[in-house]
């Protein structure tokens, strides 16, 4: 490949006493079939030895490199590194998730198809378990361009791990925010940094499920409350700029509140719980009625039929031959199942 088409990605991981799970999320950063990288560890305050660690591993791979700063969140740990970076794209990686061998690989591919390669490319992904078992996956969207309206309305990259941005347009749009921390509701700083880029930029699917991302009780979308109080500044701001958007932007909220209830009741965690049940009856009483009438009667007409659910891919223009992570399986398993050709490195010089 000519060395023009094989960019610089900054790949970029704030880690914050990531002790546990680092080292299995770097050896999937320095596993990927597309070699061009420059890895960004930031150690976000630590007090693990998650510096030690990460220094340790860059003896065994020269393209990471270990900064440091004080413990200041995930934002500002992701904006040190943007800054720092050398790179023409970037790509964050949270450091307990993985990625696919060919994760970047497909999603420059997936750039390809706009002009001069600017755009936003995103992929699909499965959830996983603090063991790298899949337990879930994303719906799989295939929307490209102009996709502001629909991140709106659904959240569909839906992590910090999964797309690759030009690093110029990132940093044209101040980065991530900190002030969501700052006035403690952290959590959708990477929402808020793609709707802004959807305002400005086309975005591009890598059609495959290439994040692994995991969802254990300790990180921080396990804390409902405050991921819908974060949510909720993100979307004020859309209405202000989109008011012609409020009712898909309150649609969008009350579906938020709903998975997050939903999962709350999963994990069996009842203060999560009260919390999301008491804010979905004070903010969306119109909306919680509405739902509960229609539940209601698509219960009545299952109960009529007999009973019984339908079974189908959630994106029908999905093709047939995606192979669907299934529950129960290590994510890496998916690795020897989908091989992938290798863009060659740029060289030096």
């Amino acid at each position: 490949m000519p060395a023009e088409s094989a960019p610089l990605v900054s790949v970029v991981i704030p880690a914050y006493n990531a002790g546990k799970t680092l080292a299995e999320t770097l050896r999937s950063v320095s596993n990927q079939t597309y070699h061009n990288l420059e890895i960004l560890v930031v150690d976000d305050g630590s007090s693990d030895g998650t510096f030690e660690l990460a220094s340790e591993y860059s003896l065994c791979d020269a393209r990471v490199r270990v900064l440091h700063q004080a413990n200041g969140g995930v934002a500002r740990a992701r904006n040190y590194a943007l800054r720092e970076a050398n790179g023409s794209h970037v790509a964050p990686i949270d450091a307990d998730d993985l990625w696919h061998p060919s994760k970047i690989e497909l999603q420059l591919q997936a750039l390809r198809r706009f002009p001069e390669g600017r755009a936003v490319a995103y992929n699909w992904f499965a959830a996983i378990d603090g063991n790298g078992v899949v337990s879930g996956h994303s719906r799989p969207v295939t929307e490209e361009g102009d996709v502001f309206s629909l991140l709106v309305r659904e959240n569909f990259i839906a992590n910090g791990s999964t797309p690759l941005m030009p690093r110029a347009e990132v940093l044209a749009c101040g980065g991530y925010d900190p002030a969501l921390r700052d006035q403690g509701a952290e959590g959708c700083e990477d929402l808020k940094l793609y709707l802004t880029l959807a305002e400005r930029l086309p975005f591009a699917v890598a059609p495959a499920f290439l994040t692994g991302y995991r969802s254990t009780s300790g990180n921080m979308s396990s804390n409902a409350h405050r991921m819908l109080a974060s949510h909720a500044l993100v979307m004020a701001e859309v209405r202000q700029r989109h008011p012609h958007l409020a009712a898909a932007i309150t649609a969008a909220e009350f579906d938020t509140a709903r998975w997050y209830l939903k999962k709350a009741f999963l994990a069996g965690d009842r203060d999560q719980i009260r919390k999301v049940a008491l804010l979905i009856a004070a903010r969306f009483p119109m909306a919680l009625a509405t739902f509960g009438a229609d539940w209601l009667r698509r219960s009545l007409r299952r109960s009529l039929r007999g009973g019984g659910t339908s079974s189908h891919l959630p994106n029908e223009g999905t093709s047939a031959s995606v192979e669907i992570p299934e529950s129960g399986t290590p994510f890496a398993d998916r690795f020897a199942a989908m091989p992938a050709g290798i863009i060659e490195p740029r060289t030096a010089g």
